[in-house]
């Protein structure tokens, strides 16, 4: 052990020799190095919502005024049967309330996402000829952090909820033609409706129905185009308006 002890003493090491000979210099290196970590770790960029990919897709169907039992039946099971047959979905999770059915569907991590998406579109197209007429358009949808809002922006002031509106719809067009801003989705506010009172004496006495009435007054509420005529080295387009003006 004594030869052990004397071969290590007499051994140099010279990068620990030259430190102790200059210990200014060693600390003015530690030095730098610490300001240089700090500068590094300060100037790098960070984002608060990273661009992740999540491997999950929603597919949503509305269909109102139906009871969630029905819904699960006629909807959701249908869509649900074509679904199944993607053989890279994890997990599949569907839930079924009043007029509303909600689908999503976990892929494994390594899947691609715009393939998954393009397959599973497939497959709602081939459930649509199954599901009741009168069904809305499904809705298929990827979980992207990077569109989920990222600002909000309350307005309020001493103005009725009518030009509070107006007011919010003029800034919401400022916001979105900024070039970073991807989309600005405007909510609350009073929306303008036309309530109908229909005489149901009058309604039977004529053989019509509810729907006989909506049709009528959306296909009364229409402006349709009537090509253009020229004119000499004018071109003017025709148009016959039709939408109301008037609730009465």
């Amino acid at each position: 052990m004594s030869k052990d002890t004397n071969d290590f003493q007499g051994r140099e090491f010279p990068l620990t020799n030259l430190s102790l000979k200059n210990p200014i210099s060693v600390l003015v290196l530690c030095v730098i190095f610490i300001i240089g970590g700090l500068s590094s770790y300060l100037s790098l960029p960070k984002e608060a919502q990273p661009d992740i990919t999540i491997p999950n897709i929603v597919v949503r169907a509305a269909y109102p005024g139906v009871a969630p039992e029905d819904v699960e039946t006629l909807v959701t099971n249908v869509l649900e049967d074509e679904l199944a047959n993607i053989s890279e979905i994890k997990v599949m999770t569907s839930t079924s309330a009043e007029g509303y059915s909600s689908i999503l569907l976990e892929f494994n991590s390594d899947v691609n996402i715009d393939e998954a998406l393009l397959k599973v579109r497939e497959k709602v197209d081939l459930a649509k000829s199954e599901l009741p007429g009168d069904v809305e358009e499904p809705v298929v949808d990827e979980i992207n952090l990077s569109q989920f809002p990222i600002m909000q922006v309350n307005i309020s002031g001493e103005y009725g909820l009518d030009e509070l509106k107006k007011v919010a719809e003029d800034l919401q067009d400022e916001i979105e033609a900024l070039p970073q801003v991807l989309e600005v989705n405007l909510a609350g506010g009073l929306e303008n409706e036309v309530k109908v009172d229909v005489d149901l004496t009058k309604l039977r006495y004529y053989n019509l129905s509810f729907d006989d009435i909506t049709k009528a007054i959306g296909n009364e509420n229409v402006t349709i185009p009537g090509g253009s005529i020229d004119v000499g080295s004018k071109k003017y387009l025709l148009r016959v308006p039709g939408e109301y003006e008037d609730p009465r």
